[in-house]
């Protein structure tokens, strides 16, 4: 059985409830199984229909877009507890972007008009969204101001922090694991596979970042005074 969670006076979650738990709450028959998906396989298709919004409990995803001329970007990876695929559900019913799984991804998966229907009465879940797009829009637009105002190797060596994860000591140097390939990376940090080998080269040279194998990298990470 579900536990129903408590809402505060306002119609607002309790500060601790995620938007994971929520779905969790709302959707308990969806949530008892999750479908895998392999490591650099899609869970959905830029320009197909939007047929089901999904939960991540588990792995890495990654949002990439291909333009008319057949270049490709990569922005947004997400992590256990974020939901994709709602936004493009409101917004026109078909997928903006392909979801790809970077590292093997465990989903909760539930129908696009199981969710409008639940969306439609659940102010909790509605606040819980406006949440994450929020945190999404402020993401983007950092990255956005990144790849107009920095040239590639500092936007390399912030690409690359980011992926070092939130837990980085001022000034220490880390050894971090990557499911991303280098041509990945060049597509996160805006950039072609070629530029990207002569910012890694720049980078190595300053002893800011190098690879140091084919899917690890070594970064300094900055003091607060160089931030």
């Amino acid at each position: 059985m579900v536990e129903t969670r408590p809402v505060s006076g306002n119609g607002q979650p309790p500060p601790d409830e995620t938007l994971a738990d929520i779905i969790r709450t709302l959707f308990p028959r969806e949530s008892l199984t999750t479908t895998p998906f392999r490591a650099r396989s899609y869970v959905f298709h830029q320009g197909s229909p939007v047929g089901h919004v999904y939960l991540i409990t588990r792995g890495m995803m990654v949002l990439e877009r291909i333009d008319e001329s057949g270049r490709m970007a990569m922005f947004g990876t997400h992590g256990p507890g974020s939901l994709l695929g709602w936004q493009d559900l409101m917004n026109g019913r078909i997928h903006r972007s392909s979801g790809e799984a970077i590292a093997h991804c465990d989903v909760v998966m539930i129908a696009a008009e199981a969710f409008e229907a639940v969306l439609r009465e659940s102010e909790v879940l509605l606040i819980k969204l406006m949440q994450q797009a929020a945190v999404q829009a402020s993401s983007y637009e950092e990255h956005i101001f990144r790849l107009s105002t920095l040239d590639v190797p500092d936007r390399l060596y912030h690409t690359l922090l980011h992926l070092a994860g939130d837990a980085k000591p001022d000034g220490a140097t880390l050894e971090v694991d990557t499911p991303f390939m280098k041509r990945d990376i060049a597509a996160l940090a805006g950039t072609t596979p070629e530029t990207l080998s002569r910012g890694l080269r720049r980078l190595s040279k300053l002893r800011m970042a190098e690879f140091t194998e084919k899917n690890r990298f070594r970064i300094v990470v900055p003091k607060n005074d160089e931030d």
